[in-house]
């Protein structure tokens, strides 16, 4: 395995590459189409007046609907940013296995990364039922200015921390990752995906909750996040996350000075 992807050059998909991106390109199309009609539907009941009070309680549906769209939101961010590993091992595994075992394997190998990251899903759901049940969200599931500011901060600085720039190495070098966690069979690719995930929950997690800053379902909000951490894992270097996490700190002393000068 090693003499094969030691030395990967630029070349025109292969047959199971091509199974792999275009099955990121559906996947992918259609959480973003489903954000769309979500976001659009919260519109229109604000516009109707039909939005839930501030503080009304939640029942166990509004819980899982709140964790269901998390996992659409994770799903459509997170899924394009794992795309060079996946051709990667797409590519390894027809060498090794096939075109339809290499997509099988490739296949678990994604489900094990968005494993990951649906319980991720699960955690946020739950923050924002406690955040509401404090009145600390406002109807667009969007925080305080203070509450706000506060984490822009600490996403900024998380940004220059050792923590960030291991896990980020991890996920800037897909060749690495696959030659130090390499598994084999199909249980081997879940658990390659499970282990990339883990990583890449901890590159981006700091990220993810700033969904809480601009409205957990303010779709440009979502895209510039998900444009931003796919940049970060794709442009090499430490420049981009250390840029964007001093950008953040200002950001977030801007609005902690507004809101307290509105306070």
């Amino acid at each position: 395995m090693e003499e094969r992807l030691t030395h990967p050059r630029l070349r025109w998909p292969e047959p199971g590459q091509l199974v792999v991106l275009g099955g990121i390109a559906i996947l992918a199309g259609l959480t973003w189409l489903d954000l769309w009609r979500r976001a659009s539907e919260m519109a229109m009941h604000d516009a109707m007046g039909m939005a839930m009070p501030a503080g009304a309680p939640w029942d166990p549906l509004d819980l899982a609907g709140t964790g269901l769209m998390w996992g659409v939101m994770m799903i459509a961010m997170m899924l394009p940013s794992a795309t060079p590993l996946l051709v990667l091992f797409a590519r390894s595994q027809r060498l090794r296995v096939g075109v339809a075992e290499g997509s099988w394997r490739t296949g678990l190998l994604a489900a094990g990364y968005l494993v990951v990251w649906l319980g991720w899903s699960a955690l946020a759901a739950g923050l924002q039922w406690v955040l509401h049940a404090f009145l600390l969200l406002s109807p667009g599931a969007a925080l305080s200015a203070l509450a706000g500011g506060a984490l822009l901060i600490v996403a900024g600085l998380y940004q220059v921390t050792p923590w960030k720039q291991a896990c980020l190495r991890r996920c800037q070098s897909p060749l690495g990752f696959m030659l130090a966690h390499w598994r084999e069979g199909r249980a081997g690719a879940f658990r390659m995906g499970v282990a990339h995930g883990v990583y890449c929950v901890g590159c981006c997690w700091a990220l993810m909750a700033l969904l809480f800053v601009g409205g957990v379902m303010n779709l440009v909000w979502v895209a510039a996040l998900a444009v931003l951490i796919l940049l970060e894992k794709v442009v090499p270097g430490r420049w981009l996350s250390y840029a964007s996490g001093a950008a953040l700190i200002a950001w977030g002393l801007f609005v902690l000075r507004a809101g307290l000068a509105a306070a």
